[in-house]
């Protein structure tokens, strides 16, 4: 049985609650208080963690984000990659995230199945069998449990030449990528320009493995909660964007997330219905107005907009061209101000 409490609240207090979860805006309620001055190694790796997978597309950006909500600046993001605190992979929707290494595996085999069934009917078009995927990820595997460090991308591509699979015409990023998607070969920390792959038994001690654990349904929900809270107030459209999953999925994810001892706070604004975590009961009435004198650059592909399929609470659709996401899937560095979206940032 749930007790949910619903109100009615604004845009304004929508979007001052978003910032307050996603750690641009300060709040004594947050769950996470980053002290980022004793250890801002900790610091990054304690926001990623609480982001749950931060979109990491562009290298740069990736960095900025974590940066701004570790209250830290990209040398220490790079330090936490370097360490392996926090690993950049293909989590979900087939686009890199950087999430922390306790994480990464299992997030990525609950998101992935949807992208990874799309992945394996490409192959005909990229010129290969099952069998010859099969032949260079066995030999990958291989390499790397050999390996002293990280194999780089290009070698990553000589592997698969001396097991007999060509890696041109695309055929190398498709499956670094589809092996990433697995969850067992991930991102370790850059040679030079060129990403690094490794075992993700060699680097990461203690993985969570929740789905193992819990199964399948209990994993989404423990993914819906952290979504929740970390991104809240969000639908479960969003959550499904979001992670890749279906909608039937986010939707079992969010009531499962219900049923724990701490349940969600519904809410409504302009007739959605929103949840978001119990912890925001404590935010105060001055903390959300504080949270809207801010004026924030945000890097391109921030979660404040990425995060949630439905942007239009907190930028309006003119803007999509000059902000991103564009057809192409572009995006750009932005302006907000009080919560809102207000442009493309200059450089």
């Amino acid at each position: 049985m749930t007790h949910n409490t619903t109100k009615t609240i604004s845009l304004d207090e929508l979007r001052a609650r978003r910032l307050i979860a996603q750690l641009l805006a300060p709040s004594q309620a947050h769950p996470l208080q980053i002290n980022s001055a004793d250890n801002p190694v900790a610091a990054v790796a304690a926001s990623t963690e609480w982001m749950v997978a931060t979109q990491f597309q562009l290298r740069n950006s990736g960095l900025d984000a974590l940066a701004i909500r570790s209250n830290t600046d990209k040398l220490h993001v790079e330090e936490a990659i370097m360490q392996g605190q926090v690993v950049r992979s293909w989590s979900q929707r087939g686009t890199h995230h950087a999430l922390y290494a306790s994480d990464v595996s299992w997030v990525t085999r609950v998101c992935t199945p949807r992208v990874q069934a799309a992945s394996s009917k490409r192959r005909a078009r990229l010129g290969l069998t099952d069998d010859a995927v099969d032949k260079a990820r066995t030999a990958l595997i291989k390499a790397l449990e050999q390996a002293q460090q990280p194999l780089s991308r290009t070698q990553c591509y000589e592997v698969f030449r001396e097991a007999g699979v060509d890696p041109n015409e695309q055929r190398g990023p498709h499956m670094l990528r589809h092996f990433g998607g697995e969850g067992e070969i991930i991102q370790g920390p850059p040679h030079g320009n060129l990403d690094s792959f490794v075992l993700h038994e060699k680097v990461v001690g203690q993985a969570r493995d929740v789905d193992k654990e819990w199964g399948r349904e209990r994993a989404i929900g423990e993914l819906a909660a952290r979504y929740i809270d970390s991104h809240g107030p969000a639908t479960a459209q969003d959550f499904a964007w979001w992670s890749g999953l279906t909608v039937r999925e986010a939707k079992a994810g969010f009531a499962e997330a219900n049923t724990s001892s701490t349940p969600l706070i519904e809410l409504t604004c302009e007739n959605i219905t929103y949840s978001m975590g119990a912890w925001q009961s404590a935010v105060t009435e001055a903390e959300l107005a504080h949270a809207l004198t801010l004026t924030l650059r945000l890097p391109a592909f921030d979660e404040y907009i990425l995060g949630y399929k439905d942007r239009s609470q907190v930028m309006d659709a003119t803007l999509v061209p000059e902000v991103g996401p564009s057809k192409n899937g572009m995006c750009w560095p932005f302006v907000v101000q009080a919560g809102v979206v207000q442009g493309r940032a200059s450089d």
